[in-house]
């Protein structure tokens, strides 16, 4: 209809037919009556008068919810915004047609297909800025986690209407130490490592659909999510007797490591995530681990500090504790250089744990974290809660609001911080109610970014 009435602005139609026919006039008053009002805001929007069009279309929406051509007018409302330079109100019209269409609705010429890419073009095309303008509430939850929940859209739609506005999923399964039972691989499709189930096929465009970001969570160091190779690993001392022993840790450091995860990451790209959250450390003993690759790195900048070829690590732990955390970090910036390259804002992050906020000196020696230098990187900064941390919404928001008042001296902006409390759901419903009874409560609603992790996914 729109190309034989309105000629000029075929340019700006998509390439399929409306969603129905154009009612025959007298046939069905009502259709009849709905194609009249849809006609002159098309011509309006032919026109360039675009305040009218979208408040034909508005009023289109509003008085026709049931109308069969309730997609149409959606998206040329979209349209309509987008050309006022209203962004958030022509991203808010694409979420309604993609959320009210009917979800058998899949093919390539229907509106909500068009929805949907268009609302992936602003998201690719969004600065950084722009994707974190409001405070975020993250919901961590491993990819092992979504298996149990029998309808992934509804439930997201639950946490959506909850308050959520970010959900950071574990891309990978964790090391084989952490896991009691389970499979082993990834929730993406690549042909780098083993597939459990494609979940992020499922997971992003539901999320994308509701307005929230999706982040992929990937631990670097304890890597369950492929099968490692014994040149990747590391070792360490075991007590006085200087035998050395295999622990099932990996050296990041390793560059066929590192060519590893920069295939693998971007092949999680694909997904249209909208970042990724480098994993922390789950188990101590950083400073006492090495490996010949790492060695001779060090070696290379420090010239020899070894006392013996046999020695694991130089007398002076804090360098190499100090060297092997910097080194790592920068692979991390360069990774994220990479990344953007295809996805210019991408945003990436770096887990710790608290202890890297209240005992710095530990946290360096036993999980290779610094919290100044990952800020100084550029990269986003999660501090997540210690094992065993109180559940009770008082204490956490005192812990946190300490943790905020240490990191504040730091430099870059506040928005660069995510700040976590534990959960005590045991089941997707009662995660849904717990999540709502936090926010409801207004823990922390001022400052950086909440992240909320169910306690008892996370060792």
């Amino acid at each position: 209809m729109l190309l034989l009435v309105l000629p000029g602005c075929a340019d700006l139609a998509p390439r399929f037919p409306p969603s129905v026919s154009p009612a025959t006039s007298g046939i069905d008053p009502a259709l009849d009556a709905q194609t009249r009002l849809l006609e002159s805001a098309y011509r309006a929007f032919a026109q360039e008068r675009y305040p009218l069009a979208s408040a034909l279309l508005q009023r289109f929406v509003d008085s026709n919810p049931d109308s069969p051509r309730l997609s149409e007018a959606r998206w040329w409302l979209a349209r309509s915004y987008e050309e006022r330079g209203d962004l958030q109100a022509a991203l808010s019209a694409y979420r309604a047609l993609v959320g009210e269409a009917p979800r058998s609705t899949s093919r390539t010429d229907s509106y909500e297909y068009h929805a949907l890419n268009r609302l992936d073009e602003f998201r690719r095309n969004l600065s950084l800025s722009s994707l974190l303008e409001r405070r975020q509430i993250a919901l961590w939850l491993p990819g092992a986690y979504w298996l149990s929940i029998p309808d992934v859209g509804l439930w997201i739609a639950q946490l959506a209407e909850a308050g959520v506005t970010s959900l950071i999923v574990e891309a990978g399964s964790p090391s084989l130490e952490t896991m009691q039972s389970g499979p082993v691989g990834v929730y993406f499709q690549t042909s780098k490592a083993p597939v459990i189930e494609d979940l992020f096929t499922v997971i992003v465009p539901a999320a994308h659909a509701k307005g929230m970001a999706v982040l992929a969570a990937f631990n670097l160091h304890e890597p369950g999510w492929t099968t490692m190779t014994p040149e990747w690993g590391v070792i360490m001392a075991n007590g006085t007797d200087q035998v050395f022993q295999p622990v099932g840790r990996v050296d990041v450091l390793h560059p066929e490591y590192q060519r590893l995860v920069g295939e693998v990451t971007q092949d999680l790209l694909s997904t249209d995530i909208d970042g990724l959250v480098v994993g922390a450390r789950r188990t101590k003993g950083f400073a006492e681990e090495w490996s010949p690759t790492s060695r001779r790195m060090f070696e290379v900048q420090f010239e020899p500090s070894f006392d013996s070829h046999d020695q694991p690590v130089s007398p002076d732990a804090w360098r190499w504790a100090g060297w092997k955390t910097r080194t790592y970090l920068g692979f991390v910036a360069r990774l994220t250089q990479q990344l953007r390259q295809t996805r210019p804002g991408l945003l990436v992050a770096v887990a710790v744990h608290e202890r890297a906020i209240f005992s710095p000196v530990d946290a360096l020696t036993e999980y290779g974290e610094d919290v100044f230098e990952t800020k100084q990187r550029g990269l986003h900064l999660v501090v997540q809660p210690e094992p065993g941390m109180s559940e009770r919404s008082d204490e956490q928001r005192a812990k946190l609001e300490t943790v905020q008042q240490r990191l504040t001296p730091m430099p870059g902006d506040e928005r660069q911080l995510w700040l976590g409390m534990t959960l005590g759901a045991v089941d997707p419903s009662s995660l849904v109610t717990a999540v709502s009874g936090i926010i409801a409560a207004k823990v922390g609603q001022v400052g950086p970014h909440l992240l909320l992790m169910n306690g008892s996914a996370f060792p």
